[in-house]
């Protein structure tokens, strides 16, 4: 019987101590919690695509980072999602419709559909990503 306090005692510091892990890690998948600054910037192609950026706003919430350029299902519109670890890794996920056809690889026509992966990370303030497909293009985040 004299053992039954201590396995009390160690199942409650067991549990403490997981539950002040689990708050950890709450904690620190809101660091980046907040509005950001997003700018995407896709250079010029080989193949004769001109330059374009996008300038939007994005919100993180509960370290999910969600975003959108232009008019929901319009052409030249965009949308930027997905979790940003404690480390600040993120892998998002932009999908949208394609804009006027200069401005796609290949001249692609207005309105054809994309998803591209995103690799990124983030600072306390600021950070950067990029897509690859034909050309790369790159994404800054700015914490406003």
């Amino acid at each position: 019987m004299a053992m039954r306090p201590r396995v009390v005692l160690g199942c409650a510091l067991f549990w403490t101590l997981g539950l002040a892990t689990e708050q950890a890690r709450a904690a620190d998948a809101g660091r980046f919690d907040g509005k950001w600054d997003v700018t995407l910037v896709c250079p010029g192609s080989p193949d004769g695509a001109l330059l374009f950026t996008f300038a939007f706003s994005a919100n993180v919430e509960n370290g999910r980072l969600h975003g959108e350029n232009g008019v929901a299902g319009q052409p030249g519109w965009m949308v930027l999602d997905g979790p940003i670890q404690p480390d600040g890794a993120a892998a998002l996920d932009a999908r949208g419709l394609t804009g006027s056809a200069p401005y796609n690889v290949n001249q692609t026509g207005r309105g054809v559909a994309y998803h591209h992966a995103v690799t990124a990370h983030f600072e306390t303030t600021r950070g950067a990503g990029y897509w690859v497909t034909t050309r790369t293009c790159d994404f800054t985040f700015t914490r406003r």
